[in-house]
């Protein structure tokens, strides 16, 4: 089967995001809950929303990253990405009694001083900054550096690959004679568990074989998955209409209407496109 890079690079990023900020919101309570045990052990008073407002210091790693990953990405200097990286953590230290002081005086009745709560960052901190901002560079260097080693592998494997994707497909008629049908004139195959329809110019045929399978077989460059129940024909694709939810319809040359699965639409779009030569909204 084909890889498809960018497919799989949309996936690791969109799971790291969820894995960044699932940990950040935990360190948050987690500090909120040290406070705690903090002035517990102090026997002195414990005020929740003054503990919120500095673990707001977390939050703040949201936004600051994504901009660093951002600026990163338009560079190829290892130099110029440590630069961003140290100016990220700077940014983050000053930003961090900026939005501290913000708060305090619009919400709470004691207003922290900037200066005051700067120096508290910096000795509170620092080294973790620093260390949460060097992960992420590595991180994405790293993971730069395996997606850029997958369009050479893709392109080695590209001619054996293409001997594996099949041109026809035997199936059977009413009265059980085997046809040989060609995958040019099939408009899509939809999912009829155990089995497959093919639904080849105005006739419908039963396929022995499961949806997933037949995938693997197929040339991604011709057929895409639009559904979890829909694999679809994109020479026979006439127009292409948004849902304005994240889902679309796609109407064939044979006017059927299929649904793309707002879970497949970024792929769809992206095969669709390269292979009409357009862009789709």
């Amino acid at each position: 089967m084909t890889i498809r890079p960018t497919y799989l690079i949309f996936q690791h990023k969109q799971k790291l995001k969820y894995i960044f900020t699932t940990c950040l919101v935990l360190f948050m309570i987690s500090n909120v809950v040290l406070d705690y045990f903090y002035t517990l052990f102090q026997k002195s008073s414990f005020y929740i929303s003054e503990s919120v407002l500095f673990s707001s210091y977390w939050l703040l790693f949201i936004p600051i990253v994504s901009l660093l990953l951002k600026s990163i990405g338009k560079t190829e200097k290892s130099t110029l990405n440590l630069s961003l990286t140290s100016a990220a953590v700077m940014l983050h230290l000053i930003i961090y009694p900026a939005l501290i002081w913000i708060l305090s005086k619009t919400f709470y009745d004691h207003t922290f001083p900037y200066w005051q709560t700067f120096n508290f960052g910096i000795s509170a901190y620092f080294i973790k900054t620093v260390i949460i901002y060097g992960c992420c560079l590595a991180t994405y260097t790293i993971l730069d550096n395996k997606n850029s080693q997958q369009p050479n592998n893709h392109q080695n494997n590209e001619g054996t690959s293409k001997q594996n994707f099949i041109k026809t497909i035997v199936v059977s008629d009413n009265n059980s004679k085997k046809l040989v049908l060609a995958l040019n004139e099939v408009f899509y195959f939809s999912a009829n568990p155990p089995y497959v329809n093919i639904h080849h110019l105005h006739k419908k045929y039963l396929y022995t074989e499961t949806l997933k399978s037949l995938e693997d077989q197929l040339n991604d460059k011709e057929f895409v998955r639009i559904h979890k129940s829909h694999i679809v024909n994109l020479n026979k694709i006439v127009s292409i209409q948004s849902r304005q939810n994240g889902d679309y319809d796609v109407t064939l040359s044979d006017d059927t209407i299929l649904r793309v699965s707002r879970n497949y639409a970024t792929r769809f779009k992206s095969r669709f496109a390269k292979q009409h030569q357009l862009s789709t909204k």
